[in-house]
Protein backbone atom coordinates (compact mmCIF):
# COMPACT_ATOMS: atom_id res chain seq x y z
CA UNK A 1 0.00 0.00 0.00
CA UNK A 2 1.22 3.83 -0.91
CA UNK A 3 2.18 5.99 1.78
CA UNK A 4 -0.86 8.17 0.75
CA UNK A 5 -3.14 5.79 1.80
CA UNK A 6 -3.73 6.89 5.53
CA UNK A 7 -3.98 10.60 4.06
CA UNK A 8 -6.58 9.24 1.10
CA UNK A 9 -8.81 7.08 4.12
CA UNK A 10 -8.59 10.65 6.55
CA UNK A 11 -9.79 12.51 3.56
CA UNK A 12 -12.54 9.91 2.45
CA UNK A 13 -14.18 9.59 6.59
CA UNK A 14 -14.00 13.27 6.24
CA UNK A 15 -16.15 13.83 2.96
CA UNK A 16 -18.06 10.53 4.26
CA UNK A 17 -18.80 11.58 7.75
CA UNK A 18 -20.99 14.68 6.71
CA UNK A 19 -23.67 12.10 6.04
CA UNK A 20 -24.74 12.41 9.85
CA UNK A 21 -25.52 15.87 9.66
CA UNK A 22 -28.96 15.17 8.19
CA UNK A 23 -29.79 12.10 9.67
CA UNK A 24 -31.22 13.68 13.13
CA UNK A 25 -34.13 14.92 10.57
CA UNK A 26 -35.22 11.07 11.88
CA UNK A 27 -35.48 12.02 15.24
CA UNK A 28 -38.37 14.82 14.51
CA UNK A 29 -40.99 14.05 17.33
CA UNK A 30 -44.67 15.46 17.63
CA UNK A 31 -44.34 15.93 13.14
CA UNK A 32 -47.45 15.93 11.48
CA UNK A 33 -48.48 13.87 8.50
CA UNK A 34 -48.15 16.45 6.18
CA UNK A 35 -44.91 17.78 7.17
CA UNK A 36 -43.41 14.12 7.30
CA UNK A 37 -45.16 13.87 3.49
CA UNK A 38 -43.06 17.49 2.71
CA UNK A 39 -39.71 15.81 4.06
CA UNK A 40 -40.42 12.28 1.82
CA UNK A 41 -40.84 14.46 -1.20
CA UNK A 42 -37.94 16.81 -0.50
CA UNK A 43 -35.59 13.79 0.10
CA UNK A 44 -37.25 13.28 -3.61
CA UNK A 45 -36.32 15.21 -5.02
CA UNK A 46 -32.98 15.46 -4.06
CA UNK A 47 -32.21 11.49 -5.23
CA UNK A 48 -33.88 12.40 -8.38
CA UNK A 49 -30.74 14.79 -8.93
CA UNK A 50 -28.56 12.14 -7.73
CA UNK A 51 -30.11 9.92 -10.83
CA UNK A 52 -29.53 12.75 -13.48
CA UNK A 53 -26.05 13.22 -12.22
CA UNK A 54 -24.67 9.60 -12.30
CA UNK A 55 -26.81 8.59 -14.98
CA UNK A 56 -25.30 11.79 -16.81
CA UNK A 57 -21.39 10.27 -15.94
CA UNK A 58 -22.70 6.52 -17.37
CA UNK A 59 -23.73 7.74 -20.55
CA UNK A 60 -21.06 10.10 -21.30
CA UNK A 61 -18.11 7.02 -20.35
CA UNK A 62 -20.65 5.13 -23.22
CA UNK A 63 -20.56 7.95 -25.80
CA UNK A 64 -16.55 8.53 -25.19
CA UNK A 65 -16.35 5.11 -26.47
CA UNK A 66 -18.33 4.46 -28.96
CA UNK A 67 -16.88 8.22 -30.22
CA UNK A 68 -13.48 6.49 -30.65
CA UNK A 69 -14.93 3.18 -32.24
CA UNK A 70 -13.56 0.77 -29.60
CA UNK A 71 -16.04 -1.48 -29.88
CA UNK A 72 -14.56 -4.32 -27.81
CA UNK A 73 -14.55 -1.95 -24.70
CA UNK A 74 -18.48 -0.27 -25.86
CA UNK A 75 -19.01 -4.00 -25.52
CA UNK A 76 -17.27 -4.61 -22.19
CA UNK A 77 -18.56 -1.32 -20.84
CA UNK A 78 -22.48 -1.91 -22.10
CA UNK A 79 -22.44 -5.54 -20.40
CA UNK A 80 -21.45 -3.96 -17.01
CA UNK A 81 -24.86 -1.72 -17.65
CA UNK A 82 -26.79 -3.80 -18.46
CA UNK A 83 -25.64 -6.39 -15.07
CA UNK A 84 -25.65 -3.13 -12.97
CA UNK A 85 -28.64 -2.06 -13.75
CA UNK A 86 -30.28 -5.09 -13.38
CA UNK A 87 -28.80 -6.07 -10.29
CA UNK A 88 -29.51 -2.32 -8.80
CA UNK A 89 -32.54 -2.03 -9.93
CA UNK A 90 -34.94 -6.04 -10.66
CA UNK A 91 -32.43 -6.75 -8.03
CA UNK A 92 -34.22 -4.72 -5.18
CA UNK A 93 -37.61 -5.27 -6.74
CA UNK A 94 -36.66 -8.96 -6.48
CA UNK A 95 -35.72 -8.75 -3.08
CA UNK A 96 -38.87 -6.48 -1.85
CA UNK A 97 -41.18 -9.56 -3.24
CA UNK A 98 -39.25 -11.97 -0.80
CA UNK A 99 -39.74 -9.77 2.07
CA UNK A 100 -43.55 -9.15 1.33
CA UNK A 101 -42.88 -5.64 0.35
CA UNK A 102 -45.46 -5.53 -2.68
CA UNK A 103 -48.16 -6.04 -0.20
CA UNK A 104 -50.18 -2.64 1.17
CA UNK A 105 -47.76 0.07 1.12
CA UNK A 106 -43.99 0.37 1.47
CA UNK A 107 -41.80 0.23 4.79
CA UNK A 108 -40.04 3.62 5.33
CA UNK A 109 -37.85 1.82 7.16
CA UNK A 110 -36.76 -0.42 4.15
CA UNK A 111 -37.00 2.35 2.08
CA UNK A 112 -34.76 4.11 4.34
CA UNK A 113 -32.14 0.87 3.97
CA UNK A 114 -32.53 1.10 0.62
CA UNK A 115 -31.61 4.82 -0.44
CA UNK A 116 -28.71 4.01 2.51
CA UNK A 117 -27.56 1.51 0.00
CA UNK A 118 -27.94 3.50 -3.53
CA UNK A 119 -26.38 6.37 -1.80
CA UNK A 120 -23.42 4.13 -0.64
CA UNK A 121 -22.49 2.84 -4.68
CA UNK A 122 -22.75 6.39 -5.03
CA UNK A 123 -20.51 7.39 -3.05
CA UNK A 124 -18.12 4.82 -3.43
CA UNK A 125 -16.91 6.13 -6.85
CA UNK A 126 -16.89 9.84 -4.85
CA UNK A 127 -14.81 8.47 -2.97
CA UNK A 128 -12.36 6.48 -6.01
CA UNK A 129 -12.33 10.14 -7.48
CA UNK A 130 -10.95 11.97 -4.29
CA UNK A 131 -8.10 8.87 -4.07
CA UNK A 132 -7.27 9.46 -7.72
CA UNK A 133 -6.96 13.10 -7.22
CA UNK A 134 -4.19 12.43 -4.68
CA UNK A 135 -2.60 10.31 -6.18
CA UNK A 136 -1.97 11.96 -8.89
CA UNK A 137 -0.63 14.41 -6.97
CA UNK A 138 -3.29 17.34 -7.55
CA UNK A 139 -3.84 18.22 -3.87
CA UNK A 140 -5.87 21.12 -4.20
CA UNK A 141 -8.11 19.80 -6.36
CA UNK A 142 -8.84 16.65 -3.96
CA UNK A 143 -9.42 18.86 -1.57
CA UNK A 144 -12.22 20.58 -3.10
CA UNK A 145 -13.62 17.48 -4.04
CA UNK A 146 -13.44 16.18 -0.15
CA UNK A 147 -15.56 19.85 0.21
CA UNK A 148 -17.54 19.39 -1.98
CA UNK A 149 -18.89 15.57 -1.47
CA UNK A 150 -18.80 16.51 2.17
CA UNK A 151 -21.50 18.90 1.37
CA UNK A 152 -23.31 16.60 -1.31
CA UNK A 153 -23.59 13.80 1.37
CA UNK A 154 -24.61 16.51 4.06
CA UNK A 155 -27.77 16.52 1.94
CA UNK A 156 -27.65 12.86 1.36
CA UNK A 157 -28.16 11.95 4.77
CA UNK A 158 -31.21 13.66 4.87
CA UNK A 159 -32.82 11.86 2.00
CA UNK A 160 -31.92 8.67 4.10
CA UNK A 161 -33.69 10.01 7.16
CA UNK A 162 -36.40 12.09 6.07
CA UNK A 163 -39.12 8.70 5.14
CA UNK A 164 -38.36 8.05 9.42
CA UNK A 165 -39.34 11.26 10.41
CA UNK A 166 -41.99 10.92 13.02
CA UNK A 167 -41.48 7.34 13.31
CA UNK A 168 -39.88 5.53 16.22
CA UNK A 169 -36.26 4.39 15.90
CA UNK A 170 -33.20 4.09 17.87
CA UNK A 171 -29.54 5.41 17.32
CA UNK A 172 -27.72 3.00 16.61
CA UNK A 173 -29.95 1.99 13.35
CA UNK A 174 -30.14 5.68 12.02
CA UNK A 175 -25.66 5.44 12.79
CA UNK A 176 -25.77 1.74 10.80
CA UNK A 177 -27.89 3.84 8.15
CA UNK A 178 -25.28 6.47 7.64
CA UNK A 179 -22.28 4.09 7.96
CA UNK A 180 -24.08 2.48 4.96
CA UNK A 181 -24.08 5.71 3.10
CA UNK A 182 -21.16 7.53 3.75
CA UNK A 183 -18.58 4.34 4.98
CA UNK A 184 -18.08 3.25 1.03
CA UNK A 185 -16.82 6.95 0.59
CA UNK A 186 -13.49 6.64 2.54
CA UNK A 187 -13.30 2.65 0.99
CA UNK A 188 -13.62 4.40 -1.94
CA UNK A 189 -10.81 6.95 -1.46
CA UNK A 190 -8.42 4.40 0.54
CA UNK A 191 -9.08 2.51 -3.04
CA UNK A 192 -8.38 4.87 -5.56
CA UNK A 193 -5.10 6.11 -4.24
CA UNK A 194 -3.63 2.71 -5.09
CA UNK A 195 -5.75 0.98 -7.66
CA UNK A 196 -8.54 3.15 -10.46
CA UNK A 197 -10.17 0.72 -13.15
CA UNK A 198 -12.52 2.19 -15.04
CA UNK A 199 -14.95 -0.45 -15.34
CA UNK A 200 -15.52 -0.68 -11.56
CA UNK A 201 -16.09 2.71 -11.51
CA UNK A 202 -18.75 2.45 -14.18
CA UNK A 203 -20.35 -0.73 -12.22
CA UNK A 204 -20.63 1.18 -9.08
CA UNK A 205 -22.26 3.87 -10.75
CA UNK A 206 -24.70 1.71 -12.92
CA UNK A 207 -25.51 0.34 -9.43
CA UNK A 208 -26.14 3.58 -7.96
CA UNK A 209 -28.49 4.98 -10.81
CA UNK A 210 -30.85 1.26 -10.58
CA UNK A 211 -30.98 1.43 -6.76
CA UNK A 212 -31.95 4.67 -6.18
CA UNK A 213 -34.63 4.57 -9.48
CA UNK A 214 -36.05 1.74 -7.50
CA UNK A 215 -35.85 4.21 -4.22
CA UNK A 216 -37.38 7.00 -5.70
CA UNK A 217 -40.07 5.08 -7.06
CA UNK A 218 -40.72 3.48 -3.34
CA UNK A 219 -40.85 7.12 -1.97
CA UNK A 220 -43.76 8.04 -4.45
CA UNK A 221 -45.90 4.66 -3.30
CA UNK A 222 -45.87 6.20 -0.02
CA UNK A 223 -49.47 7.98 0.63
CA UNK A 224 -49.56 11.09 3.06
CA UNK A 225 -53.29 11.60 2.71
CA UNK A 226 -53.17 15.33 4.55
CA UNK A 227 -50.52 16.58 1.09
CA UNK A 228 -52.20 17.73 -1.77
CA UNK A 229 -50.17 17.07 -5.12
CA UNK A 230 -48.96 20.74 -5.94
CA UNK A 231 -47.72 20.34 -2.30
CA UNK A 232 -46.23 17.30 -2.70
CA UNK A 233 -44.15 18.80 -6.11
CA UNK A 234 -43.55 21.88 -4.32
CA UNK A 235 -41.64 19.98 -1.89
CA UNK A 236 -40.09 17.69 -4.49
CA UNK A 237 -38.90 21.22 -6.41
CA UNK A 238 -37.40 22.55 -3.31
CA UNK A 239 -35.38 18.97 -2.84
CA UNK A 240 -34.52 19.27 -6.90
CA UNK A 241 -33.55 23.38 -6.78
CA UNK A 242 -31.30 22.42 -3.54
CA UNK A 243 -29.80 18.87 -5.12
CA UNK A 244 -29.09 21.40 -8.70
CA UNK A 245 -27.34 24.37 -6.74
CA UNK A 246 -25.54 22.16 -4.16
CA UNK A 247 -23.83 20.69 -7.51
CA UNK A 248 -23.37 24.14 -8.59
CA UNK A 249 -21.33 25.06 -6.14
CA UNK A 250 -18.92 22.16 -6.34
CA UNK A 251 -18.27 22.23 -9.99
CA UNK A 252 -17.62 26.08 -9.25
CA UNK A 253 -15.28 25.57 -6.31
CA UNK A 254 -13.84 22.86 -8.65
CA UNK A 255 -12.66 25.00 -11.23
CA UNK A 256 -11.98 28.22 -9.01
CA UNK A 257 -9.32 25.69 -7.44
CA UNK A 258 -8.01 25.62 -11.04
CA UNK A 259 -7.54 28.97 -11.06
CA UNK A 260 -4.36 30.82 -11.38
CA UNK A 261 -1.43 30.34 -12.97
CA UNK A 262 1.16 27.50 -12.54
CA UNK A 263 5.03 28.17 -12.34
CA UNK A 264 7.35 26.06 -14.96
CA UNK A 265 3.73 24.47 -16.66
CA UNK A 266 3.27 22.79 -20.05
CA UNK A 267 1.08 24.88 -22.17
CA UNK A 268 -1.79 23.29 -24.72
CA UNK A 269 -3.19 25.92 -26.23
CA UNK A 270 -6.33 24.13 -27.53
CA UNK A 271 -8.21 25.57 -31.17
CA UNK A 272 -10.11 24.16 -33.81
CA UNK A 273 -6.72 24.12 -35.77
CA UNK A 274 -4.58 22.39 -33.08
CA UNK A 275 -7.87 19.96 -32.31
CA UNK A 276 -6.28 16.05 -32.27
CA UNK A 277 -2.44 17.09 -31.64
CA UNK A 278 -0.21 14.74 -29.61
CA UNK A 279 1.62 15.74 -26.64
CA UNK A 280 3.53 13.79 -24.11
CA UNK A 281 4.10 14.93 -20.91
CA UNK A 282 6.22 13.85 -17.67
CA UNK A 283 3.68 11.82 -14.89
CA UNK A 284 3.05 14.07 -12.26
CA UNK A 285 3.40 17.64 -14.05
CA UNK A 286 1.37 20.41 -14.10
CA UNK A 287 -0.45 21.75 -18.00
CA UNK A 288 -2.28 24.45 -18.40
CA UNK A 289 -4.89 24.19 -21.07
CA UNK A 290 -5.61 27.41 -22.84
CA UNK A 291 -9.20 28.12 -24.84
CA UNK A 292 -8.52 29.78 -28.01
CA UNK A 293 -11.97 28.94 -29.58
CA UNK A 294 -14.32 31.59 -29.00
CA UNK A 295 -16.94 30.02 -26.93
CA UNK A 296 -16.82 28.10 -23.24
CA UNK A 297 -15.68 24.79 -23.49
CA UNK A 298 -15.44 21.77 -21.33
CA UNK A 299 -12.51 19.66 -21.21
CA UNK A 300 -12.36 16.20 -19.84
CA UNK A 301 -9.64 13.19 -19.50
CA UNK A 302 -9.68 9.48 -19.47
CA UNK A 303 -7.82 9.75 -15.97
CA UNK A 304 -5.37 11.66 -17.39
CA UNK A 305 -6.37 14.17 -14.81
CA UNK A 306 -9.99 14.80 -12.18
CA UNK A 307 -13.05 15.63 -12.97
CA UNK A 308 -13.84 18.07 -15.69
CA UNK A 309 -12.45 21.71 -16.83
CA UNK A 310 -14.67 24.74 -17.63
CA UNK A 311 -13.05 26.81 -19.77
CA UNK A 312 -13.89 30.46 -21.22
CA UNK A 313 -13.08 31.47 -24.26
CA UNK A 314 -9.70 33.00 -24.42
CA UNK A 315 -8.72 31.68 -20.07
CA UNK A 316 -6.54 28.82 -19.04
CA UNK A 317 -6.89 26.04 -16.56
CA UNK A 318 -4.29 24.64 -15.24
CA UNK A 319 -4.44 20.84 -13.83
CA UNK A 320 -2.05 18.37 -12.34
CA UNK A 321 -1.90 15.20 -14.31
CA UNK A 322 -1.87 11.77 -13.10
CA UNK A 323 1.06 9.56 -11.98
CA UNK A 324 0.58 6.63 -14.15
CA UNK A 325 2.01 6.41 -17.29
CA UNK A 326 0.23 5.54 -20.19
CA UNK A 327 -1.59 7.14 -23.32
CA UNK A 328 -4.67 9.49 -22.19
CA UNK A 329 -7.22 11.88 -23.82
CA UNK A 330 -8.41 15.00 -23.63
CA UNK A 331 -11.94 15.00 -24.56
CA UNK A 332 -13.87 18.17 -25.58
CA UNK A 333 -17.16 17.54 -24.77
CA UNK A 334 -20.57 18.08 -26.87
CA UNK A 335 -18.33 19.43 -29.70
CA UNK A 336 -16.68 17.57 -33.14
CA UNK A 337 -13.06 18.87 -32.35
CA UNK A 338 -10.94 15.80 -32.33
CA UNK A 339 -9.67 14.82 -28.83
CA UNK A 340 -6.04 15.91 -27.74
CA UNK A 341 -3.97 12.41 -27.15
CA UNK A 342 -1.67 13.20 -24.11
CA UNK A 343 1.04 10.67 -23.48
CA UNK A 344 2.56 10.45 -19.79
CA UNK A 345 5.50 9.46 -19.57
CA UNK A 346 7.67 8.13 -16.33
CA UNK A 347 8.05 10.06 -12.85
CA UNK A 348 10.60 13.23 -13.37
Amino acid sequence: METGAPANLLMGIIAGATIFLGLPVAFLRGIGEKTRGSLTMAACGVLLLLIVDVGYNVIESLERTAMDANWNKLGIMSAIVFLGLMYGLVGLAKLEERRGGMKGESDPYSIATMIAIGIGLHNFAEGLAIGQSFAGGSISLGIVLVVGFALHNATEGFGIAAPLAGKPIGFWRIALLGLIGGGPTAVGALMGGVFVNEYITLLFLTLAVGSLIYVVRELMRLRFASLTPSGAMLALSIGLLFGIYTEIAVEAATNSSRSGGVQNAIEIDFSRASAGKSVSVPAGSHIVIKNSESTTLEFESDGLFPGEVFIKSGDRAPVTVTTKPGQYKIIIEDTDFAPIEVKVTGLK
